[in-house]
């Protein structure tokens, strides 16, 4: 059993007692040759550890470094005789590097950090300092081809911004690959950051003219054209290796059907007013934001993620840290009045002796808020713009801080125009006062974004430039109700089956991520609600509210709230679902059991109403009553022949006759196929 970890990446020590062992130099040497090597003539290493002295002197040296280890360990981890080996008892971290990689766990193995014996110098030992950057190099391989196959395998799985991450660690352990630069080109494109992208290429062509005095590989000067041209295609995905999706339908070259935007956007600009756009998931927010502010220059994306709102500074600090880490020079010329306020909330930026006590008053709070907005000015200094995206997730304290900011040098211009996104109606109260604050005084202005009109899904569609899409702009506008994501999302399932240019198929599941995206605002609906917008979703044509009361034992007045709780997340407008995607998504929520149950009380009360036959049978179908099903597609069947529908009525037939034939009444099952007129 291995009771002893040696790392040897980054340092040198032993653990297995109870404190960590520092080893010394020639000590972490025979250790980590004999991890990696395996077993070794003992008086070989001894020679290339002692190559200035005699045999004698190298063998007597030897022994005693071993005895030395055996006393400080109390176990013997060095076993043999003129051969040497490491005992089994020892597990190695940069053997478990080694591991990782070759079973594919490239993720542990890139968390395996540190160089080989860290900082240990061996020049005085010419032969071992050799094989030590050699055995360097090839952890450094090793880690470059786990980076590498984790960022392919993230990309095939969809995840980009793993893929990214990945990407940069790679490029990190290779600068000087142009193929490193063209991979992370590539993925920030496909993530939607153009600019970064094309910064990426500018650094790689800097790289390229000072170490190599040479010019961008075509390859290279190609993708940049391509990156411009929005024609950048992503890996092929590990289901389907032989079908590629253009970038065009993961982020489409041309952004439609926000003119007005755009036109508002570049008012408030002009005026310095903050802007905050506000849109349900998947209209287009990020991307008018981020095309805007890229096309006034250089610009900073902050992010807020979930949980941020359970951390007062968690997105302001995030972001500082962020900038000092990139231009420590920001951090270096903080006063010390500054700094001392920034340590309030970020302990590192603390020295010793600093006053760190407990705010007491107004006075103090104002003290901090201008020393904190003072460090988001310099850390954001120079920018035309600051996007700031997910504004729901933000914290409070750190929206204050960014409002204060705003208002404060709003006047002199020393400050980014901010740019907000956030979804509909999920701003915190605490911060959806702020921002109505801020719009009174006239310092900001609210966008609502709407999804495409049909003109502006057709424009869409013609700019991907995808055969077989040019003619489904009808199709997809009623199907999608125009968000751009959902619009793209349907045309990667389209294409992902093979089915885009066979035409608009007859029936489609919300594909991919925007079956997450509606499930999650089916999930922040209050119970009264999810179940209306679920009978409306099996009851289709029919529903309306009295409908929806009888079925649930409900007094339709009591929908008032749940009804405008279903327009204000946009699952209903009016008695109507949005869009198809959204009805799909509603019925794929609604357990099977509750589903029958749903459908029973549906076709009772649809009964009593004479609704159309089938849809009648249809109901008692689902509700798992297929006997009661019968008279009803009988009569369907009979209104069908009454109208010439030959095949429609013949169907109806057979399916009363099957469900007859296994209730057992075979003379009536052999009458009804009779009966059916032929197709």
């Amino acid at each position: 059993m291995a009771d002893w970890r040696l790392e040897v990446l980054g340092g040198a020590r032993l653990l297995g007692l109870a404190e960590p062992l520092e080893l010394q130099r020639r000590v972490a040497a025979v250790l980590a040759w004999l991890a990696l090597e395996g077993p070794t003539p003992k008086y070989r290493l001894a020679g290339m550890l002692w190559p200035g002295s005699g045999e004698d002197t190298a063998r007597n040296n030897m022994r005693q470094l071993l005895r030395r280890l055996r006393v400080s360990t109390g176990v013997d981890l060095v076993l043999g005789g003129d051969v040497i080996s490491l005992s089994e008892r020892v597990v190695t971290d940069a053997v478990e590097l080694e591991a990782h990689v070759f079973a594919g766990r490239h993720a542990q193995a890139l968390a395996q950090a540190g160089s080989l014996l860290g900082t240990l110098d061996f020049d005085d030992c010419p032969d071992f300092e050799a094989w030590l950057l050699r055995a360097r190099e090839q952890l450094e391989a090793l880690r470059r081809r786990a980076a590498s196959a984790e960022a392919d395998a993230r990309e095939q799985r969809g995840d980009l911004a793993g893929a990214l991450q990945f990407a940069e660690r790679l490029l990190g352990l290779d600068p000087l690959s142009e193929e490193a630069y063209r991979r992370l080109m590539r993925l920030h494109y496909l993530a939607g950051d153009r600019m970064a992208a094309l910064s990426l290429f500018e650094r790689c062509r800097t790289m390229l003219r000072e170490e190599y005095d040479a010019a961008p590989h075509p390859d290279t000067l190609a993708l940049a054209r391509d990156v411009e041209r929005g024609q950048v295609r992503p890996r092929a995905g590990s289901e389907q290796p032989g079908r590629t999706l253009p970038l065009t339908v993961l982020r489409p070259p041309v952004l439609v059907g926000r003119a007005r935007e755009w036109a508002q956007m570049e008012e408030a600009f002009q005026a310095r007013r903050l802007i905050l756009l506000l849109a349900e998931p998947g209209v287009g927010k990020s991307r008018l934001a981020q095309d805007f502010a890229a096309s006034k220059g250089r610009y900073t994306l902050f992010a807020g993620r979930p949980g941020d709102t359970e951390v007062p500074y968690s997105l302001f600090v995030r972001h500082v840290r962020h900038t000092f880490a990139e231009r420590p020079s920001v951090r270096q010329g903080l006063e010390p009045w500054i700094r001392r306020e920034l340590a309030r909330i970020i302990p590192e930026c603390a020295e010793p002796g600093d006053d760190l006590s407990p705010m007491r008053d107004e006075g103090d709070r104002v003290r901090n808020l201008n020393a904190l907005s003072e460090v988001l000015r310099r850390c954001t200094e120079g920018l035309p713009t600051c996007v700031t995206d997910d504004l729901q997730f933000a914290d409070a304290a750190s929206l204050e801080v960014g409002a204060y900011a705003h208002a404060r040098f709003h006047e002199t211009g020393d400050f980014p125009v901010l740019i907000d996104c956030c979804r509909l109606g999920q701003l915190t109260p605490e911060a959806s006062a702020l921002m109505k604050r801020l719009e009174q005084a006239g310092l900001a202005t609210f966008l609502y974004l709407e999804p495409l009109p049909p003109s502006a899904v057709g424009e869409m569609l013609d700019s991907l430039a995808l055969p077989g899409a040019t003619g489904l702009a009808g199709e997809m506008t009623r199907y999608t109700g125009g968000n751009p994501l959902f619009i793209t999302e349907t045309l990667k399932h389209l294409m992902e089956s093979g089915s885009l240019e066979r035409g608009w198929p007859e029936r489609l599941p919300p594909p991919g991520r925007v079956r997450q995206l509606i499930q999650q605002r089916l999930e922040r609906l209050s119970p009264l609600a999810l179940q209306l917008a679920q009978v409306a979703a099996l009851a289709l044509m029919d529903f309306n509210l009295e409908l929806a009361g009888e079925v649930l034992e409900v007094r339709p007045l009591s929908f008032a709230q749940p009804l405008r709780e279903l327009e204000a997340t946009q699952i209903l407008r009016g008695e109507r679902f949005t869009h198809d995607l959204v009805l799909e998504a509603v019925r794929g929520s609604i357990p099977s059991a509750m589903g029958a149950l749903l459908h029973r009380r549906l076709a009772q009360q649809l009964e009593r109403r004479r609704a159309a036959p089938a849809t009648i049978a249809q109901h008692w179908l689902e509700g798992g009553e297929s006997r009661r099903a019968v008279p009803f597609l009988l009569s369907a069947a009979q209104v069908d022949e009454a109208n010439l529908r030959r095949a429609e009525a013949a169907t109806n037939y057979a399916r009363a006759a099957s469900i007859l034939e296994a209730a057992g009444e075979q003379e009536e099952a052999v009458r009804l196929k009779a009966r059916a007129p032929s197709a």
